[in-house]
This record gives C-alpha cells, structure tokens and sequence, in this order.
C-alpha cells in the first residue's frame, strides 16, 4: 500500500501546459503579432514632422523599407532640413555680431543671412553629391534597395542631423555671449556639426539594416566606415569653398573667399592656437 503510486485520470495531467506563444495555426510566435510596428502617419508642420522623425524611428524606417508612398516623407525631410539648418545658421552667422565685434549691423545682418541660407545649401549639395556612390556601393552588400528608398532614407537621415543641429543653436547662443574668441566659437561650431553629423550617420545605419533585413551584429561596418568618410570629405572641402559661415572680425565680408589652404589645415591651426596662445575668455 505505501509503494503504490497515486492515479489519475489522464497522464498529460501530471505536466501543466506551459505557454509557449506560439500560433497553432501559423506556427509563428505570438510575440510578433503583439507588437508589430505602428503605421507612420506625417503629421502636418515643419516642427511636428520633425518631431515625429526623432520620436518614432521605427514606424518611419519601416514605412521606408516597404516603400509605400514615400514621396511625402522626402519632401517633408528636405523642408524640415532647410528650416533646421537656416535656423542654425542664423545663430552662427550672427555670433560676431553676439561676442561685441564692431562690424557694422548692415555687414552683421548679411552675414547672418548668408549663413542662414549656405548652411541648408551645404547640407542638401553634399548629399546630391554622395547619393550615386551611396546608392550604387549599397548593392555590393546584396542590398536590393530602390532608389527612392535610398533617396528618402538619406533625406530623412539628413534631416535628423539639421534638427540635432539646430538643437545646438541655443548652446552656440550661449557661448557666443559669453565669450570674446572668435577661433573658440569657430571650433566650437565644427564640432556641433560633427556631432550633428554622427547622429544623422547612425540613423542612417539603422534605417539601411532595416530595409536590407540584417541584423546589428551583422550589419557592414566596412560600408558604412567608407560613407562616413565619404560624407565628411565631400561636406568638409564644400564648407571651406562655401566660406566664411562665421566671418572674421578683421576681414572685409565677401559672400565666398578665394580658394586658398583647406579645411583641415586651417582647423589644425586653430585648435593649436586655442590650446596654447588663444584663453577661451580672451
């Protein structure tokens, strides 16, 4: 009687079913039907489209990659791209004329207004530039990419960078009232720019492995070192044909400056002369 073992109607009761979420019919996981990506609606305006780009990534980049009406999407990046960066520009056109130089307003507001308007030109130029070898190296990764997705993607891409940027103007503002450097602030708008610049970079990775199907760890790092540096030659040597964006106090204004040095020497310069003649607080 002690040995004997207890009785049960159905074996399978001795093991509760564990839930195992997937559909019996599909034999799919549940999970992924719980939690598929929200279709991406454009709202209206500048600022709200702007928003909406940084706040919902997923839905966006997944609209892009199946390539359903993406017209609206590339228009709404190109605007977004020109009034983030004109309002950035604004801001470092004017920061002479915020650290107390004696130029004359009349020269301060021509300054202000170039830069407005060179800042959106350098952005949308560089990436015209870059859009064929971008489009065309996608394919040595097997990436069977159209190229309106490619054009969309790298347009919402560029606007995220304006609109990091612009996220800066009211940091360049500060330091432009608080200090009297002109090679400080210089160095200190290359490097919003360059950071501006790895944002929009990084959303450009993430929406590529979303259209293409790879996963993060197998994502081509060699392609996407190779258009990095693609885009910071080509937007570097484009800034230093397009200057002066800050003006030099000690110069007479022209809308472009003849072509002498480059960027990088000049910016090598500057940033030693910062470090060992230049007090930020001069």
């Amino acid at each position: 009687m002690l040995d004997a073992k207890p009785e049960f109607d159905d074996e399978e009761d001795l093991d509760e079913p564990i839930p195992n979420f997937v559909d019996d019919e599909k034999q799919e996981p549940i999970i992924k039907e719980l939690d598929p990506p929200k279709a991406f609606d454009l709202p209206k305006g500048v600022l709200r489209q702007g928003d909406s780009f940084l706040v919902h990534p997923a839905s966006l980049l997944h609209r892009i990659a199946q390539g359903e009406n993406l017209h609206p999407i590339s228009r709404a990046a190109f605007f977004i791209t020109v009034v983030m960066g004109a309002a950035y520009g604004a801001v470092m056109g004017g920061s002479n004329w915020l650290q107390g130089s004696p130029i004359p307003w009349g020269t301060e507001f021509l300054i202000m207004l170039s830069t407005a308007v060179k800042v959106p030109c350098l952005f949308l130029i560089t990436l015209a530039i870059v859009v064929p070898p971008i489009y065309v190296s996608s394919t040595f990764v097997g990436a069977k990419v159209k190229f309106d997705q490619m054009v969309a993607l790298l347009l919402v891409s560029l606007a995220v960078t304006a609109t990091t940027l612009a996220s800066m103007a009211s940091v360049a503002f500060f330091f432009s009232i608080t200090t009297t450097s002109y090679t400080f602030i210089k160095v200190l708008h290359v490097t919003f720019f360059a950071y501006a610049g790895l944002a929009g970079l990084t959303y450009l990775t993430r929406g590529f492995n979303r259209i293409v199907g790879t996963k993060q760890g197998n994502s081509p790092m060699g392609l996407f070192t190779a258009w990095l540096l693609l885009y910071m030659f080509v937007g570097t040597q484009l800034a230093w044909v397009m200057r002066p964006f800050v003006g030099e106090p000690n110069m007479q204004f022209t809308l472009f400056r003849p072509r002498e040095g480059n960027f990088y020497e000049n910016m090598w310069t500057s940033f030693w002369s910062l470090i060992e003649f230049g007090p930020i607080l001069d």
